[in-house]
């Protein structure tokens, strides 16, 4: 029996690729190494070469020349560390890289489109995110992200004189995660409305509706929309934010304990609000008309989920508005600052108060606190008493003596 030549019949191994300050291993290139077909364990991650989407076997080369990124789309991952280790070699030695040919031009509105998706899956705020999206597509939508740049946010923020300053914040805001949204996705490079500057807002005057005033709003909300005024009393009695109170479902609701669970918050965290009667009363109302196909508590007229009061509300105040003038800068969110100033005014401790409206610093709390002059009346009173108190003894004394 013939002896096997072992030499002649091993395969040719081939020379190591270059690393350039990246060590890669045989066995991290595709298709090789005794563990290459095992679908279990992922290659190791190489530095410069990344798959995008994740899991879709399309890779992507990233590297810089004299500053500038460049990435190119490639395929395999074993042909994308190969080009990899062959443009850092490149541009090493001085060799002229090849034209990279442009990309599609990728609009506002795509990138809008995906911060979306992410506002609904992990923001209490996406109602309002998507109120705003849609106010800034007819001015962005079709421009290329590229193309936008602070001076052109602030040239359009600077039109909208019809907005307060908070609002055109909340603008600038929205657009500077549309943008932190598309850097991560890989589609932009920068946040131009990060450099836009914030307006500075005046938080010291707290706008709330007055008994008379809310009397009127219940009216006209009783004479065009009455299906509707339980949504009014539950906002006046809770102070749940819009984005909250629309996306309360049924399972998070007890009657019988007097409160309601918030999962999805402004700030993150879940919180319990303890309901008043009224508010009791407002929810009994509201389950009379619960559906069982849907798990929301706000239903509107046809028994479907609302997402906001927007499309009842403006008629109301547009009427209460002719009726009222002092009315014109009433906002579903006065409701909020409603509850929040009458809790106050009644002489609830701001600690308590913090917690009832689930503030997460009590600097927010303290805005209110001038509406309590009953507790700074009773220091000013507890120091005219020390001092009647104080010139009796000494009147005292000095008959004594």
């Amino acid at each position: 029996m013939k002896r096997k030549n072992s030499q002649s019949e091993q395969p040719s191994k081939q020379p190591p690729l270059p690393t350039f300050g990246v060590i890669i291993k045989e066995q991290d290139v595709e298709g090789k190494g005794p563990m290459a077909n095992a679908s279990s364990k992922k290659p190791k991650p190489i530095k410069g070469v990344y798959e995008h989407p994740v899991d879709s076997g399309i890779w992507w080369i990233n590297y810089y020349v004299e500053g500038r990124r460049h990435r190119e789309k490639v395929g395999r991952r074993s042909d994308a560390v190969t080009l990899y280790q062959k443009r850092k070699t490149d541009a090493r030695m001085g060799v002229k890289l090849p034209e990279i040919r442009s990309r599609r031009a990728v609009l506002f509105e795509e990138i809008a489109e995906d911060a979306l998706v992410y506002s609904k899956e992990h923001k209490a705020s996406y109602p309002g995110d998507r109120s705003t999206i849609g106010k800034l597509l007819p001015v962005f939508g079709k421009t290329p992200v590229t193309e936008i740049t602070p001076q052109s946010i602030k040239a359009y923020l600077d039109t909208r004189d019809d907005l307060t300053k908070t609002t055109i914040n909340r603008y600038r805001g929205t657009l500077s995660m549309i943008f932190q949204e598309a850097i991560r996705n890989g589609k932009v490079e920068h946040n131009p409305a990060r450099l836009v500057r914030l307006h500075r807002e005046d938080n010291g005057r707290v706008r709330f509706v007055t008994y008379e005033e809310e009397a009127l709003i219940r009216r006209i909300v009783r004479e065009r929309c009455p299906v509707h005024e339980s949504e009014l009393t539950l906002a006046l009695e809770t102070g749940m934010r819009r984005g909250e109170q629309y996306s309360l479902e049924w399972d998070r609701v007890d009657l019988d304990r007097r409160q309601l669970l918030l999962l999805r918050t402004k700030n993150g965290t879940a919180r319990v609000v303890i309901l008043t009667a009224s508010a009791v009363k407002a929810l009994e109302e509201l389950r009379t008309r619960r559906n069982p196909d849907w798990k929301q508590v706000c239903l509107t007229r046809y028994g479907e989920p609302m997402v906001s009061p927007r499309a009842w509300f403006e008629l109301v105040m547009e009427e209460a508005i002719k009726r009222n003038p002092a009315l014109h800068d009433v906002t579903w969110h006065i409701f909020r600052h409603t509850y929040i100033s009458r809790l106050v005014m009644a002489g609830v401790d701001l600690r308590t108060v913090q917690e009832l409206a689930g503030h997460k610093d009590i600097k927010m709390t303290t805005r209110y606190a001038h509406l309590a002059p009953s507790h700074k009346l009773a220091a000013v009173d507890r120091l005219a008493e020390y001092r009647r108190m104080q010139e009796l003894g000494e009147t005292t004394q000095v008959a004594l003596s």
